[in-house]
């Protein structure tokens, strides 16, 4: 390895420089998207080009028919005096028949 490779001022130097290269990208992008989007309403706003939807209005989103199934709360469940506690039915039928083997 390099001091270049280890020294925390070039790697920071070197970081930076990227930082700058990446921001630089990214102003470049943002103004190709607002070139595109602005050509794109044009086009939109023009009737005699083919493809292009007219604009409409903003569409809200429609109510759905029902609604989502959902998974209850935990609270919704059966209480606690509708639940008998482990146990309280007794032995199993099976246990009780008086069979030994």
């Amino acid at each position: 390895m390099s001091d270049r490779e280890t020294d925390p001022f070039a790697l920071s130097d070197a970081r930076e420089r990227e930082v700058d290269r990446l921001e630089e990208r990214s102003h470049e992008l943002e103004g190709e998207v607002k070139r595109t989007r602005e050509e794109w309403e044009r086009k939109r706003a023009d009737d005699s080009v083919p493809g292009a939807p007219p604009r409409d209005e903003p569409e809200q989103e429609a109510e759905p028919e029902s609604p989502a199934p959902q998974a209850p709360p935990p609270s919704a469940g059966p209480g606690d005096a509708q639940t008998p506690p482990e146990g309280a039915a007794g032995w199993p039928a099976d246990a009780i028949d008086g069979d030994d083997g």
